[in-house]
């Protein structure tokens, strides 16, 4: 990713472990002159480009979605999801909210009902990496059906190559989280569970994304580490 940014003449400052080590720096570079703070993902206008997502689901599909299906690190997605589907009139819509063991800092804040912060990041999926989710993601969580699901980063790294046989697409780890939900056959077992209804009136919206820091050379790479 940061040869990425580089390419387009970017100053780049790499700090720290993980993504909270970096925005703690970043925060503090703000307070300079002529400096700007943009979130990632605990912001009205990020979610408000997520929810365009939503209204393209609108009008491609003719009735509404069995479910949403997203990978959770920080939550400006699941946040602008639900956004979107609020505005379109689906706020019954349920959004399953993937992460993969390690980086689980959603699921976290749903058991223990408050948002925590999480020592340390091991999974493998570094872009879904914040130590702590936003409060507004927690808060809609009171009002909107989410499941949150947690998976090994086997099974995303799985996901993974498999969807690239597929599809021919290479992707991170953060996106096989999601994925998983399909190559794992969660979607079966929330359907046995009754947590979901799906037809095929009804299917399931699945959101690929997070195929800027993937190559084959690191697929290989986490295919080793979780020993496929």
């Amino acid at each position: 990713m940061k040869d990425i940014l580089l390419r387009e003449k970017a100053i780049v400052h790499q700090v720290g472990n993980d993504w909270d080590d970096a925005n703690e720096e970043a925060l503090k570079h703000a307070q300079q002159p002529g400096c700007t703070f943009i979130h990632p993902f605990d912001h009205q206008l990020i979610w408000e480009g997520h929810a365009s997502i939503v209204e393209e689901i609108f009008s491609a599909l003719h009735d509404k979605p069995g479910a949403i299906v997203l990978s959770v690190g920080g939550g400006g997605l699941l946040n602008g999801v639900i956004l979107g589907l609020q505005q379109v009139g689906w706020a019954d819509v349920p959004v399953v909210a993937m992460e993969t063991e390690g980086a689980n800092c959603f699921d976290l804040a749903l058991k223990a009902g408050e948002v925590v912060k999480m020592t340390d990041i091991t999974s493998i999926a570094k872009t879904l990496g914040s130590k702590s989710v936003s409060n507004q993601s927690l808060q809609l969580s009171r009002e909107h059906p989410i499941i949150s699901v947690v998976v090994s980063d086997k099974e995303a790294v799985s996901a993974c190559l498999r969807f690239a046989d597929d599809h021919h697409l290479l992707v991170e780890p953060s996106c096989g989280a999601t994925l998983s939900f399909i190559y794992s056959d969660i979607i079966n077992r929330l359907q046995t569970e009754g947590l979901l209804v799906i037809s095929q009136s009804r299917p399931v919206v699945v959101i690929v994304c997070g195929g800027a820091g993937v190559s084959l050379d690191l697929l290989q790479q986490w295919k080793t580490q979780v020993g496929l």
